[in-house]
Parts: structure tokens; sequence; C-alpha cells
């Protein structure tokens, strides 16, 4: 007697079943592979945060480069004449100006505030987790960016 057709003695798939299952693997490979190759080559490279991320990135060391990043990115893009790069410049450099006199004002007001904070959540905690939380506080630290010394700001 024979066995019936789906119950293979020797614990084997059937030739479908295998068929089934190469098909389906390569099927997930080839669309694994396919999102791998449009992240990497199809999809265009941005700045995390938009046009101003450049002005986050630690490997811009200050303001004049990376101003200087952002206008050739806008100019490429938009394809600017000279004169519109030159003026759009101008008007970058009066803004960034603005702004850092903004961070300079505000910035005691914003350490204050999370010096504060800190605290009252200090307070909370068990002091396992005080030291836990500044470890994590001091990890944090170690990877933010440290303006250059002439107070440049990425």
């Amino acid at each position: 007697m024979t066995a019936p057709r789906g119950d293979r003695p020797d614990g084997a798939f059937s030739p479908r079943a295998m068929a089934a299952v190469v098909v389906a693997v390569t099927l997930i490979a080839g669309i694994l592979v396919g999102i791998g190759l449009d992240r990497a080559f199809f999809r265009p490279r941005r700045p995390p945060f938009g046009a101003f991320g450049v002005m986050r990135n630690p490997v811009r060391p200050n303001a004049d480069s990376a101003r200087a990043h952002m206008l050739a990115g806008l100019a490429r893009q938009l394809r600017l004449t000279p004169d519109q790069e030159a003026r759009i410049d101008t008007i970058m450099m009066r803004r960034m100006a603005m702004l850092d006199s903004i961070r300079k004002a505000t910035s005691p007001q914003v350490r204050a505030l999370i010096g504060a904070t800190r605290a009252q959540i200090d307070s909370v905690l068990t002091p396992e987790q005080r030291d836990k939380f500044r470890s994590l506080r001091q990890h944090r630290r170690g990877r933010r960016f440290r303006p250059d010394s002439a107070g440049g700001r990425p």
C-alpha cells in the first residue's frame, strides 16, 4: 500500500509545499532588498530637521559654515543667481545674529528652568535611581555639541 498523499514516511515536505516555501522566501527577500536599495540610492538625503537641520549637525563647527552649507543647498536646488545668493546670504547673516542675541538673552532663564526641573525630579527618585538619572544625563551630555571657543554654534 502507498502512503496517503500528504503523509510522507520520511518526514520530508511534499514537492508542492517545498516550492511554496521557496517562493515565499524569495518574495520576502526580494521585498527587503528592494526597500534597502530604494532607501540607499533613490531617496533624497535630507537633514533630520529640514533646512535648518544643518545647524544642529556637529560635523559643521560654527554658524558660518552652517549658513554657507544651507545657502549652497538653496542655490543648487533653486538655481539662484549670484546676486540672489549674495542677498540671501546677507539676510541669513542678519537673522542669525538676531537669533544669537535672542538665544543669549533667554539662555540663563532656560538653564534655570532646566536646573529646577532636575532638582524636582531628583526629589522624587530613590538614591539608586538618582545615580542612574545622573549617569544618563552624563551620557547624553557627552553626545551633545560643544560650541567652539569663539562661541559659534553648529
